[in-house]
């Protein structure tokens, strides 16, 4: 398979809403606390958008009838030594065999970060508290004594990451210049994502991922349009493959 050049950025995510990506540490009387940077400023670990990202690509391929692995279990999942690693695997990679496609931190535009990190007042504007309480999903009712506290970073912030690095692509009719069905399918994926992080059936992590207008394939910029016209080819992938042997 041909192994291209890729690169798509910027990458911009637009929040409708708060955000609520926990660390899973308290601090003081707030029970989950809001990722961090160095300088103290909200942002996307690139682990956390790649998950997203990758889940709907699962999504993506079972619409089309796609084999789908089962991660992210690796017991489950494509390994090194599988022949013929799922769509999915391809792109995010493998146990044992890991994707050589580089995720970047989503970090505030840089707007935002001239107005947040000025001093710690600022910095500390961009948080709020809420009270919640845990919910029975049996009774359908508050569960009792189950009150915590959940912090959120402000509404409708805007972040900024990149997508870099080699792709071994599966060319599309014979044609490798669009990065295959492997970019096609990390393109769709990106398209649908709709939440990050938790909270989402509280009005939390609403958002919308903003594609470029180009990427670059193979070094030469080509239209993302032009790539997404694609789609409904995807699902000819396991018979691209079998053809390939």
């Amino acid at each position: 398979m041909p192994r291209m050049y890729i690169e798509i950025k910027p990458l911009v995510i637009e929040m409708k809403g708060p955000l609520a990506l926990n660390t899973g540490f308290r601090r003081g009387l707030i029970h989950r606390t809001v990722e961090r940077d160095a300088e103290g400023l909200v942002y996307i670990p690139a682990s956390s958008l790649k998950g997203r990202v990758r889940h709907a690509c699962e999504q993506v391929a079972r619409k089309f009838g796609l084999r789908v692995c089962h991660a992210p279990r690796p017991a489950g999942m494509c390994s090194a030594h599988t022949p013929k690693p799922c769509l999915v695997c391809r792109v995010f990679g493998t146990p044992g065999r890991g994707s050589e496609l580089r995720w970047q931190d989503a970090r505030l535009v840089k707007e935002y970060r001239d107005i947040l990190a000025g001093d710690e007042a600022r910095r500390q504007a961009q948080f709020y508290v809420r009270t919640q309480v845990q919910l029975s999903r049996r009774l359908g009712t508050a569960t009792p004594d189950r009150l915590f506290t959940s912090e959120f970073a402000l509404e409708n912030l805007r972040f900024e990451s990149a997508i870099t690095g080699w792709l071994d692509v599966t060319p599309i009719a014979g044609e490798d210049a669009t990065g295959g069905y492997e970019l096609l399918l990390l393109l769709a994926g990106l398209r649908l994502v709709h939440t990050l992080g938790s909270g989402s059936s509280r009005g939390a992590g609403h958002c919308a991922i903003h594609l470029p207008e180009q990427v670059i394939v193979g070094m030469k910029p080509v239209q993302v349009a032009g790539i997404l016209d694609n789609f409904d080819l995807l699902g000819e992938f396991t018979r691209e493959m079998e053809n390939g042997d």
